[in-house]
């Protein structure tokens, strides 16, 4: 038996069977836990590609992985459902905090606001900024007068905002985390971050994030780098022509990346990966590459290394 077959057969099987049991109530589909196994779905496609689809261990490593998938869904899935039967009464559990005092500010499970500030130091040129965060959605828009503005609505989780370095050479790391052992139970739990960083430093930028949507305008900032490392996320990020050079290092799970760049800049895309959908409108395919026809004559140039696994890309012009 061909293991594409297992494979295909069993995935059909189980998002029917999730589908069955959403409609008569059995469990709740949190589609955001499911997507966090997308994992499995790289190490099947490794050792298949290692071993041969028609290998007999092709076959036995196609059932574990699905042996090892629907449990974790079905557990879930069913874990959510007892979440939904607390709704009503507002629970929240914390495991990890002695302090019996209701004045963590951070956890409350109505949801917390934060707002972070860096301020500026006038003799600071050149700074890097370092974000990672875990499941919410991302917004960079507009520019600050400080170095670095963060603006969070929480329903779980906090912000931090540290700077290392000197003072005219600093380091910004901005985190968005959780807290251990922490239950909160209830409906429409949402994080949504906003970032706001000084338009006249000159930046390397370093985003790192795992799950959640991503909508990055950076085209009013001067970036001389620019990493991009995401889980499972919908990300759209805007480019300016700030700068003479930009190089944009992308590392991508399963995902969605759109990248808007101006048209009086050339680009040019380097693709490395199991790209499953591309969308280079106006690019032309040259030694391996793709890159706009103004590409060698353009003073000013972008160029996107992409490495990823099963995602789509999409690089538009404005």
């Amino acid at each position: 038996m061909n293991s594409k077959n297992i494979f295909s057969g069993g995935f059909l099987i189980l998002i029917g069977f999730l589908f069955l049991g959403k409609e008569f109530g059995w469990f709740n589909i949190d589609w955001h836990e499911i997507s966090r196994l997308w994992p499995l779905l790289l190490i099947y496609l490794g050792l298949v590609a290692f071993i041969g689809k028609s290998s007999r261990s092709a076959t036995v490593i196609t059932i574990i992985l699905l042996c090892i998938a629907i449990p974790i869904v079905i557990v879930r899935s069913c874990k959510d459902k007892v979440k939904t039967a607390f709704n009503d009464h507002d629970i929240h559990i914390d495991m990890d905090d002695d302090n019996d005092n209701n004045d963590n500010d951070d956890y409350q499970f109505k949801g917390t606001k934060q707002k972070l500030i860096e301020s500026m130091n006038p003799l600071v040129k050149n700074a890097k900024f370092e974000f990672s965060g875990g499941a919410a959605e991302f917004i960079i828009n507009g520019t600050s007068n400080d170095l670095v503005e963060a603006d969070a609505d929480l329903d779980f989780g906090n912000i931090s905002l540290r700077k290392t370095g000197d003072s005219t050479n600093p380091n910004i790391i901005f985190a968005l985390k959780g807290k251990k052992n922490n239950i909160h139970i209830g409906d429409n739990n949402h994080n949504k971050i906003n970032l706001k960083l000084n338009p006249n430093v000159i930046w390397d930028m370093n985003f790192e994030f795992g799950a959640g949507k991503a909508d990055f305008d950076l085209s009013e900032y001067k970036i001389n780098k620019l990493s991009i490392k995401t889980g499972v996320t919908e990300t759209d990020v805007k480019l300016g022509d700030k700068v003479d050079n930009l190089d944009v290092q992308v590392e991508s799970g399963l995902t969605s990346i759109e990248f808007n760049i101006p048209e009086s800049v050339g680009c040019r895309i380097d693709v490395d990966g199991g790209l499953n959908s591309k969308d280079f409108d106006g690019f032309i395919q040259k030694n391996g590459h793709w890159e706009t026809p103004n590409f060698e004559k353009s003073a000013k140039k972008i160029n996107i290394s992409f490495d990823g696994g099963l995602q789509e890309l999409k690089v538009k012009r404005y």
